[in-house]
């Protein structure tokens, strides 16, 4: 199903959003489909001047005749590198499917924002990259990426960003970067552990879920956005209230979702769509998304590196990334940047609100909701 959803995502860099507190990264996860054919080699210097010619100025996409030298030479590279902040279980299948239909293997580092924010940094200053392609849902920390201090991103300049269906307008930019997908998230309960229905988030407010809730640390600007998206909708004291509940605090969707799965807890607020497909393998799992078509998202973007050591490779991932068979893989159940994907929703990417996520903002916010939950 694509279709209009209608039922039930700092420390690190100096010159990006900073925060005050250190996350611990919720999990790496690296796919590396042995590499098929012969060992990977540098492309040739006719693919080098291709992209040197495209990679600054106005957005615009190769043609076909440069795209084929691309793709060509990306064959060469034989390996890229993303880290990204997207569903891995997902990705695993979109690695799995790139590197059968071009023979090149996919790394993949996942973690929250803050922290691959953070692990580019790193790799920047010291003068080894080894990241190819960055995705994240936090604007501030896209855009700061591409300041003239960091200048961190060069164009994607692949024919499906470009195409009619992959419309600009709504998921072109900010700048070099790229709307690749848009997390949505819900509400999971265990139903061997809670037997009553949940329609919607005020519902979790239970004095039988005391202790059995989970709850999302707002340790990057789009955590932060979903909390004052909660406000906005449910009404600033219901934060306090979730705070009386003595929640466990995740610091993503997807440890939640194993938490609720396990028992850990009974109802997770901060969780993944592949809730659905945990349901359908029989877990015991009711899954809701709180607001259907009105409910919160977060869009992420994808920034093809400056320094990026495939850079050919990151060109065709990325692009890869964008098309139907990549957005069915994964986007599966999550927002997609195409209508008429099987099983992923069409919705309109949620604009985050710049001036409630200027560093200072972030900071007092989680201050304050420290002050809550951490008491």
């Amino acid at each position: 199903m694509n279709s209009t959803l209608t039922s039930g995502r700092e420390t690190g860099m100096k010159h990006l959003l900073s925060s005050r507190r250190t996350l611990a990264a919720i999990s790496a996860v690296v796919i590396a489909a042995a590499a098929a054919g012969t060992a990977a080699s540098a492309p040739g210097s006719s693919g080098t001047n291709v992209l040197a010619g495209l990679l600054t100025g106005t957005p615009r996409p190769a043609t076909a005749k440069q795209w084929a030298t691309i793709v060509a030479n990306a064959k060469k590279e034989g390996s890229v590198t993303l880290y990204t902040s997207q569903n891995p279980v997902l990705l695993a299948q979109t690695a799995k499917d790139f590197q059968a239909k071009y023979g090149i293997s996919v790394t993949i580092n996942r973690q929250i924002d803050s922290t691959l924010t953070t692990q580019v940094n790193a790799e920047v200053t010291s003068g080894s990259v080894k990241d190819d392609i960055l995705v994240i849902a936090s604007k501030p920390l896209v855009l700061g990426a591409q300041k003239p201090q960091n200048a961190w991103a060069v164009n994607a300049v692949g024919p499906d960003l470009y195409a009619k269906g992959y419309d600009r307008a709504k998921f072109g930019g900010p700048g070099k970067a790229n709307v690749v997908g848009l997390a949505i998230l819900g509400i999971s309960s265990n139903t061997s552990l809670y037997s009553k229905t949940i329609k919607d988030l005020p519902d979790v407010i239970d004095p039988a879920l005391n202790g059995r809730i989970g709850i999302v640390s707002p340790g990057a600007p789009a955590l932060v956005d979903w909390y004052l998206w909660v406000q906005q909708t449910y009404g600033k004291s219901i934060l306090t209230k979730l705070a009386a509940m003595n929640p466990k605090i995740y610091v993503s969707s997807l440890p939640m979702q194993q938490a609720v799965i396990s028992g850990e807890i009974s109802v997770g607020t901060f969780t993944p769509t592949s809730a659905l497909d945990d349901k359908a393998n029989g877990a015991p799992i009711n899954y809701l998304i709180p607001k259907g078509a009105k409910d919160w998202n977060a869009p992420w973007w994808g920034m093809v590196l400056r320094k990026a050591p495939h850079p050919n490779a990151a060109q065709l991932l990325i692009n890869y990334m964008v098309t139907k068979e990549g957005q069915q893989s994964s986007q599966r159940h999550l927002g997609a940047v195409l209508q008429n994907v099987p099983d992923t929703f069409y919705v309109e990417p949620r604009q985050q609100n710049l001036l409630s996520l200027t560093p200072a903002k972030v900071t007092e916010f989680q201050a304050y909701w420290n002050g809550l939950f951490k008491k």
